[in-house]
């Protein structure tokens, strides 16, 4: 089931997400409703908190990308950044802020410590495209967007376009739940 996409400034952005204990087919259909909403808004990657749920667990899927063919898609949930190596920067976009990309510095490389899909503690290094994604999702779980990452001067170029999509005054090829959405709600 495709599930909306909340976009930032919603509520659900507010707090810490809660770290996921029960490993049931609850779960298991959560993992496959967010696979087919990342896909369907062309993402490749998704955190719960983008769709409302305040938990511990993103899934990611790099392997539209020319390079990445081969690649498997990755479940982490509870996931820890140990180490983060190196520093480079990449254009990036948010499906939780559509129309908005900018370049953002991140590490290169980071070992990384996640319960995967098979319920398994894995600790593993990331590099290239799977660290940049892992640590895009990793800061929505905290609360963050790749905007938080950009320079005050940016951010104040792009508050008008940011205060458009808090009120859901903007266009995505997928559906979105805004601040207007929360406010009909109550």
């Amino acid at each position: 089931m495709i599930l909306p996409i909340h976009l930032y400034g919603t509520r659900v952005w507010d707090g810490p997400p809660k770290k996921v204990t029960r490993f049931d087919d609850n779960l298991v259909g959560l993992i496959r409703d967010m696979f087919e909403t990342m896909r369907n808004a062309d993402g490749i990657g998704l955190a719960a908190n983008q769709v409302g749920l305040q938990l511990a667990l993103a899934v990611m899927d790099i392997s539209e990308m020319e390079d990445y063919k081969n690649e498997k898609p990755l479940i982490v949930i509870n996931p820890e950044i140990v180490e983060s190596k190196g520093e480079c920067a990449m254009e990036e976009g948010c499906l939780s802020i559509p129309g908005i990309r900018d370049e953002v510095k991140r590490a290169e490389s980071v070992r990384v410590r996640f319960t995967n899909g098979n319920s398994e503690r894995v600790e593993t290094e990331l590099s290239g495209m799977w660290a940049r994604v892992f640590q895009h999702e990793y800061d929505h779980l905290q609360q963050k967007f790749f905007i938080n990452r950009l320079s005050n001067v940016k951010r104040q170029i792009l508050k008008p376009k940011l205060s458009k999509i808090k009120k859901g005054n903007m266009q995505a090829k997928y559906p979105v739940f805004s601040t207007v959405d929360e406010r009909k709600k109550r």
